[in-house]
């Protein structure tokens, strides 16, 4: 478990810090364990995002790893 208690502001969190390192299911639905340093301290983080929505993406597949760096 990590000691960092610094929030995750979304404003200095980039996709391409963000990894996904499992997927998952729960009482609360599905969810994506992420892996991404902390922008204030860079430990390492590993977040649980639920998903809340799926909606049909306005972008093509496979995605340009450029787009995100």
């Amino acid at each position: 478990m990590s000691d960092c208690t610094h929030p995750l502001d979304p404003e200095f969190v980039h996709p391409g810090d963000v990894d996904i390192i499992g997927v998952g299911a729960d009482g609360e639905g599905t969810f994506f364990k992420l892996a991404l340093p902390c922008p204030e301290c860079s430990e390492a983080l590993e977040v649980h995002a639920h998903v809340d929505s799926v909606e049909e993406g306005e972008f093509e597949l496979p995605l340009d790893d450029a787009r995100y760096d």
